[in-house]
């Protein structure tokens, strides 16, 4: 009886210790490279989707100013290669949608792309907005919010990575906790190289469907977080992302009722059209 009383307490021991050493390897996995504010917040990140583009035309100095206005912690800036190999703020790979010009953006150089008309296509009294440069977005708004960067269509641009860690290295307070800078895109494969260019920067994926389980793992070798649209978001896939050292945000949520309800899911981060939708 007493051989079982003293196997018993000798199994529970290994037990609890197993249990201690595998808390402190997830906590040890968990630990990213973001400054130690964003770390230790626990409301998410309002981000504003290029800028205040429910407001203004996306990705123009008037809806990121405007997105500052109401309070956004960070602008999702969205960036292409011109002709001439410069780092260009816009969206589409075209230009039609969202300006007067015709065609492929990247057949432009940025002379040409500066003549432009950005704005009116959202309203008139937007007519004299423009193309922004990757370098006017840092320099103008760097010190007020952080500037999340997504690589948009890395393939049709070869070198885009190596462009943007020149462009940021240019900045020597790019990783300071007031000034920060996080970079994600679709493509895996881009962030992996940016990120053996600039490992100090947090680097994401975003997804837009199912992810399994191996894939996860793989991105996390890498990746600081997984940014999944809010269609696909649930507490479980929240929990895989986290399970693999991490953090959650999501794209693009527009309902008041809807980011109410994911803050409550403690999410890293929320992108929003409407950066004055969240609630307190």
């Amino acid at each position: 009886m007493l051989a079982k009383g003293v196997c018993k307490v000798i199994a529970f021991f290994l037990i609890l210790v197993t249990i201690l050493v595998l808390l402190v390897l997830y906590f040890k996995k968990t630990k990213s490279n973001f400054p130690d504010n964003f770390t230790m917040q626990h409301s998410p990140l309002k981000i504003g989707h290029r800028g205040a583009s429910g407001y203004c035309p996306e990705n123009t100095m008037a809806s990121y100013y405007k997105a500052i206005e109401l309070g956004a912690d960070f602008l999702e800036v969205d960036i292409h290669l011109s002709k001439d190999g410069i780092l260009v703020v816009h969206h589409d790979s075209t230009l039609d949608r969202t300006t007067n010009g015709k065609g492929n953006l990247r057949d432009y150089t940025v002379a040409e792309l500066k003549e432009l008309d950005a704005g009116s296509w959202f309203h008139a009294r937007f007519k004299d907005e423009r193309v922004p440069l990757l370098s006017e977005i840092l320099e103008n708004f760097r010190s007020e919010v952080g500037i999340l960067i997504e690589i948009k269509h890395p393939s049709l641009y070869p070198g885009i990575e190596k462009k943007l860690a020149e462009e940021l290295s240019k900045r020597e307070d790019y990783t300071s906790d007031k000034k920060r800078i996080l970079v994600h895109s679709f493509d895996m494969e881009s962030m992996k190289r940016f990120h053996q260019l600039m490992p100090d920067i947090p680097v994401g994926v975003l997804i837009k469907r199912r992810i399994s389980d191996q894939k996860l793992k793989e991105i996390a070798e890498f990746a600081s977080f997984l940014n999944p649209k809010q269609t696909i978001l649930s507490t479980k896939l929240q929990m895989r992302i986290q399970e693999q050292g991490m953090k959650v945000f999501t794209w693009t949520v527009n309902n008041k009722k809807q980011i109410h309800m994911l803050k409550k899911m403690k999410l890293d981060g929320i992108i929003s059209d409407f950066p004055d939708y969240f609630i307190d």
